[in-house]
């Protein structure tokens, strides 16, 4: 069944852009809901960082189990596995006001959102083009970043937290549907990409802590925007307002990805991609004007996302099975 099946099928890539947005419905707008959990369940900055924390850990340890039991399992199956549990994960959190008791059901949804991915981004590492495709993987997932922001201070107001979390439940739960027209194995890939080499265990090892170094800085940026804009301009929908501009900002960056592929190469936009996003979170460091915020998170993103295709697409390169994209 994997063997006649084409990775590089409209179908099979676009479920794949829709499993990847899935995948990650709560850290893309995670700036506002790190902030509601400020303003909604009255925590401190600390509290709400250890319960996107919670959620993120989560996520970790199922792709690093994904990386393992992709090598074993069918791959519709595991997917299947992985929705379901962040289907329970969201709907659970959306009757939990306890934070205490909501940080483990965060990990738990984040089990599940880490499944997803995980498999997403090997799904997309499979096919003929993973540069262009992550790319318009990106551009997805960030218009649903931009509305979600922009809405987040009214669904607050309306529909609270809780309402939030089931509709990202009923979200995943519909991903289902998707299942079916995605591989079921790694023998989906035809063929290996041209420039794919098998590298050394050592070698792997150092690209994946440069990743992971990489990460974690664009992670603890990343969640905290919405705080460091209110510190800023005391003002939700202004800085909701600043995110939306952002996202969209980000948008083309990843599209450039896709156009820069073929004549610019790999790593000079990666490098400038690298660089520039730090130089955007020095200028965040300043404590600076409303107006230079806007500036410094557009840029931020948009560096940010022109980077990540090459990011993706190197690592992919760096063994013949995907399995580092993973």
């Amino acid at each position: 069944m994997s063997t006649a099946f084409n990775v590089n099928n409209k179908s099979a890539i676009i479920s794949a852009i829709i499993l990847g947005t899935i995948g990650v419905l709560s850290f893309i707008v995670q700036p506002g809901l790190v902030q509601g959990f400020v303003t909604e369940l009255g925590l401190d900055e600390i509290q709400a960082n250890n319960l996107a924390f919670a959620e993120m850990i989560g996520v970790a340890i199922a792709t690093i189990a994904i990386t393992f039991l992709s090598r074993v399992m069918n791959w519709r199956h595991l997917l299947s596995i992985a929705l379901i549990i962040s289907v329970l994960g969201n709907l659970l959190s959306g009757f939990i006001a306890n934070a205490e008791t909501l940080k483990l059901v965060r990990f738990f949804a984040g089990i599940g959102e880490g499944g997803v991915i995980g498999l997403s981004f090997t799904f997309i590492g499979l096919t003929a083009k993973p540069e262009r495709n992550l790319a318009f993987y990106l551009a997805a997932l960030l218009s649903y970043g931009a509305l979600g922001l922009w809405v987040m201070p009214t669904a607050f107001s309306t529909i609270g937290l809780n309402g939030i979390f089931i509709i990202w439940a009923v979200l995943t739960a519909l991903a289902l549907l998707t299942v079916k027209y995605v591989p079921t194995g790694s023998d989906s890939r035809e063929e290996p990409s041209p420039s794919a080499a098998q590298l050394g265990i050592g070698f792997l090892g150092f690209a994946l802590l440069g990743i992971l170094v990489y990460n974690i800085a664009i992670g603890v940026a990343w969640a905290n925007l919405f705080l460091i804009g209110m510190s800023i301009k005391p003002d939700e929908q202004s800085i909701a307002n600043a995110l939306l501009l952002a996202q969209f900002i980000a948008i083309p960056g990843a599209l450039l990805a896709a156009l820069m592929s073929d004549k610019l190469g790999r790593w000079l936009p990666l490098i400038i991609g690298i660089l520039g996003g730090a130089a955007f979170i020095l200028l965040l460091m300043t404590k600076p004007e409303y107006s230079v915020f806007v500036i410094a998170v557009g840029g931020f993103n948009f560096m940010w996302n022109m980077a990540l295709p090459f990011i993706l697409a190197a690592v992919n390169d760096m063994d013949k099975k995907s399995r580092m994209v993973t």
